[in-house]
């Protein structure tokens, strides 16, 4: 996309990536149908969205690329410290971490347009775009526009922002920097801003005929004059102008916490802010009130200089005027006082009567009684205008008066001195507004789609690059985990790997969950129904292992019946609760689940009621798996995911994947396959290295990851109809290596033991060396049924490697040797069998 510089001066109008002027723009509006049609077809860029917002979010906190711009514009109408301040402020909220919080909290979702199962059902649900958004931003609050058209292409809309004629350039230039960012060249697409005055009818028209949803930001009659010119079958959303308040129950009248806190609220943004309380109520009588003053003003006398203020212009310091003019001539009555600062700087407008009142801002404060029991009533001619409630109350108290306030048409109570304060994924105005923004979708599609948990497999994933930096190695890994604590991290798992060496992984709940929820859906893509499997967890648990409650959070997110039995040693005590509940699926650790059935298969198999086993943490060999399919009765055997700690859920297996064939989580994971010896991508079908990209993992980041395993890409469509690509593990890097000759694989073995001698016991390659030769010795147990000579000399003559080494009579020695169980060496920190141990380097 090629965006234009030409000054917003000359061309006021940013439309779609270019900058158009007022002659051009009525042209512009009769191909926007087209381009509407045109966009909303295509997947929405929403990681290049997220990128994007993110990269802008850096420029404004370290002042650098369109910061000057958009600083010169907010200085427009704010002091230079205040617009830097709200440029803070709008890159806090393009972080990506707040970004996706909103969406959980809005949406329910990190990811809305994607279909996802309705578990165990079989409906799909999804939020999608509303489709044409038109934003009709305020005059006064210049960041409305900005992060309004920022909340629409969140959920996927085409914006249209009408900002006013008299409002400098910030809405423009914000979506042109924010379109220079994006790394796909789409998102200027989705992105207009037209400075049009109200009184120009004709065009607003023209513009709201393509809305979907008008979001209109103004006073009563602003909301009104849009309503009037949107078409009947446009949705208007309307954020007008609200009243807050502050409340003090009769037991925090003397707290001094209470009233500082409420005397900053009232200098904070000279009232400015929707949510700036204009009253403040109070649980006492009259003499209470006279004193409730005094306080306050002494409160206000010590806060009021502390925070920097606005001088109002003419007009609202008439209106100030007014006001106290009206105050002093009530007094002789006696139903109102006035207290004033002696600069002018703050006023309190104490009046007797009930209700509440709008306040003419700038540090006027009205104050009032109320009793708790007649709150309803006081509050409820101004019940359509009610937002924030700032209520001091003590803990009896604290229930009542909230439902009290709520029920009364209170949108939002906050403590004092925190009412302009929020929080991320709060509601606004008592709604989300990003559901406004979408429509909630469904899907029951064919019975062809029973093994699909979400729809966007079917698509081709969106191309993601890997980012440009050194490949992170096991060792780099385990210091990030050391060196990295995140006040967000909510699970911490250890992990001892294939190498030995525990590590801590970290992740945030929210990460963890998007990981669980997307694995869910690979273990129904292995065949797992939902809603009629009964599943035992067999997995590993305590000791800060992950398995178990991964697993138990997947089924979870599934509504399958689950039995936790975990990772028991007692074989005879897992069959009794597999026939007592008619257990039909098992998931768990490979070699735990070869003892179950070697200990207890047959009668597992007389019971008939075992139908699929999912294993995990070491593959099967294929001897492995026909013990299970034909000597144990079990029709499905296939992996339950292929993952680790560190990593997170790498890929899953469908119906038509045998061995280590997997499928990427194209959602969590961008996968490169490097060559073995350097860090180049491989050709074709090539065997290479590992190294993930984590598309769901916010902190710590995990970028080229070597996870240790190889692999090659399996090319070709899978049968499945899924577009996400395959893979297929091929072994671990310390399953390649080097023993007197050519590169080595230890899967090179399991194979001729599986599937020449029908072996189906552990394996393990043992390296020495002696004066003139390099010995390898491989590790079986005694279920080998060949002799070991025997087998030795057919393996040599089986792979071709090794039968190179004797061609070339290098000096390798190779044995075949029966050892029982209790000598194979297995990782301390997890229990796997260790598959290479090489002791040439402790040899003397």
């Amino acid at each position: 996309m090629d965006i234009s510089s030409t000054p917003a001066a000359i061309a006021p109008h940013f439309w779609f990536g270019r900058w158009v002027d007022d002659a051009a723009l009525p042209h512009a509006l009769e191909h926007l149908a087209a381009h509407l049609d045109a966009t909303l077809a295509r997947a929405f860029p929403f990681d290049d969205l997220l990128s994007a917002c993110a990269a802008l979010a850096e420029d404004l906190r370290h002042a650098r690329g369109a910061f000057q711009a958009l600083h010169a514009q907010a200085c427009r109408s704010a002091t230079p410290e205040d617009a830097r301040a709200m440029l803070a402020a709008i890159a806090a909220m393009l972080q990506r971490d707040a970004l996706q919080e909103k969406l959980r909290s809005e949406l329910g979702t990190q990811r809305p347009g994607v279909l996802e199962r309705r578990y165990p059902g079989r409906q799909y649900e999804a939020w999608m775009p509303a489709g044409c958004v038109v934003h009709v931003a305020p005059s006064n609050v210049f960041t409305v526009a900005a992060m309004g058209m920022v909340e629409g292409l969140l959920a996927g809309n085409l914006n249209v922002v009408k900002a006013s004629a008299r409002d400098g350039d910030f809405a423009p230039l914000f979506a042109q920097a924010l379109a220079a960012h994006d790394p796909g060249g789409r998102l200027a697409d989705y992105m207009a801003v037209l400075r049009l005055p109200s009184s120009d009818q004709a065009l607003l028209q023209r513009l709201f005929a393509h809305a979907d949803v008008i979001s209109a930001w103004g006073g009563e009659k602003a909301v009104a004059a849009v309503r009037a010119s949107a078409p009947a079958h446009t949705r208007v959303v309307a954020w007008g102008h609200k009243v807050s308040f502050g409340y003090l129950a009769a037991e925090c009248l003397d707290d001094p916490e209470a009233l500082d806190g409420f005397a900053r609220d009232i200098c904070r943004l000279d009232q400015q802010a929707c949510s700036s309380p204009q009253t403040l109520l109070a649980e006492t009588d009259g003499p209470g009130l006279d004193a409730l003053a005094q306080r306050l003003a002494q409160a206000l006398a010590r806060i009021a200089p502390t925070i920097a203020g606005h001088h109002p212009d003419t007009a609202e310091q008439a209106e100030i005027t007014t006001a106290v003019s009206v105050a002093r001539a009530e007094e002789a009555l006696q139903l109102t006082r006035v207290i004033e600062a002696a600069d002018g700087g703050w006023r309190i407008l104490l009046d007797r009567r009930p209700g509440l009142r709008p306040s003419p801002l700038y540090r006027t404060i009205w104050l009032k009684s109320v009793q708790r029991e007649h709150l309803g009533a006081a509050l409820r001619p101004m019940r359509p205008w009610l937002q924030t409630c700032g209520l001091a109350t003590g803990l009896a108290s604290a229930a009542p008066l909230a439902r009290s306030l709520l029920s009364a048409g209170v949108s939002r109570i906050t403590r004092p001195g925190e009412m302009i304060d929020s929080y991320l994924g709060a509601p606004h105005d008592g709604v989300y507004a990003l559901q406004h923004l979408a429509r909630r979708v469904s899907v029951d599609g064919p019975p062809a789609l029973a093994c699909v948990g979400s729809l966007d497999a079917l698509e081709p994933p969106a191309a993601l690059r890997p980012p440009a930096v050194p490949v992170m190695d096991k060792a780099a890994f385990q210091a990030l985990s050391l060196a990295h604590d995140d006040p967000l991290t909510g699970l911490v798992v250890r992990s001892g790997g294939s190498s030995g060496q525990v590590a801590y992984s970290t992740f945030r709940w929210a990460d963890y969950h998007e990981q669980m929820a997307v694995t869910a859906h690979g273990l129904v893509a292995a065949g797992l129904e939902p809603a009629r499997d009964r599943v035992m967890n067999l997995f590993a648990a305590g000791y800060l292992y992950g398995s178990f409650i991964s697993f138990w959070t997947i089924l979870e997110h599934l509504r399958v019946r689950q039995y936790p039995m975990a990772m028991v040693p007692e074989y005879e005590q897992i069959a009794e609760q597999i026939l007592a509940h008619r257990t039909n699926v098992l998931i768990g650790m490979t070699p735990h689940l070869l003892g179950l059935f070697r200990s207890q298969g047959q009668q597992i198999k007389a019971a008939g009621c075992v139908e699929k086993v999912f294993y995990g943490g070491e593959a099967l060999s294929p001897a492995q798996v026909r013990f299970l399919r034909e000597e144990c009765g079990v029709p499905v055997v296939r992996s339950v995911a292929y993952g680790s700690n560190d990593a997170g859920p790498m890929g899953y297996q469908c119906e038509h994947s045998q061995g280590g064939v997997h499928h990427l989580f194209t959602r969590l994971q961008t996968l490169e396959i490097a060559r073995l010896d350097e860090d180049a991508p491989v050709q074709g079908t090539e065997i290479g290295r590992l190294l993930l990209t984590s598309r769901a993992r916010s902190a710590p980041t995990i970028a080229r990851y070597e996870i240790g395993d190889t692999g090659r890409w399996v090319p070709g469509p899978c049968p499945c109809a899924r577009q996400e690509p395959r893979f297929e593990l091929t072994g671990r890097l310390g399953d390649v290596f080097k023993a007197g000759g050519p590169l080595l694989n230890y899967s090179r073995f399991v194979d001729f033991l599986s599937q020449q001698l029908d072996y189906a016991g552990p394996v393990q390659l043992h390296i020495d060396s002696e004066p003139a030769a390099t010995v390898l010795r491989i590790w079986v147990d005694d279920t080998l049924q060949a002799p070991t000579t025997e087998a030795a000399e057919q393996l040599c003559a089986w792979y071709d490697e090794l039968g190179v080494i004797r061609t070339y009579q290098l000096p390798l020695i190779v044995r075949l040797e029966i050892h029982p169980h209790s000598d194979f060496v297995r990782v301390k920190a997890s229990g796997k069998l260790r598959h290479v141990c090489d002791h040439r380097l402790d040899a003397t």
